[in-house]
């Protein structure tokens, strides 16, 4: 992968913020599950609102993720 990749960067840090939360003290399943929302909600808008990805805004979502347990 490289760093031409659109989604490089967004992929980086949602491996960032799964280790993370597991210092946060979610199990990997959990912090797995959150992530996987953030990208999930946006690829949902991108569709919606025939638009480009967001990559600043997924990146700022997935820094407000905190652990729920």
């Amino acid at each position: 992968m490289s760093a031409a990749n659109p989604y490089y960067r967004s992929a980086v840090l949602a491996g960032a913020t799964v280790r993370r939360l597991q210092r946060e003290g979610c199990s990997l399943d959990e912090a797995k599950r959150l992530v996987v929302q953030v990208i999930n909600s946006e690829e949902t808008e991108m569709i919606r609102l025939r638009r480009e990805f967001d990559e600043a805004g997924v990146a700022e979502r997935l820094k407000r993720l905190a652990a729920t347990e």
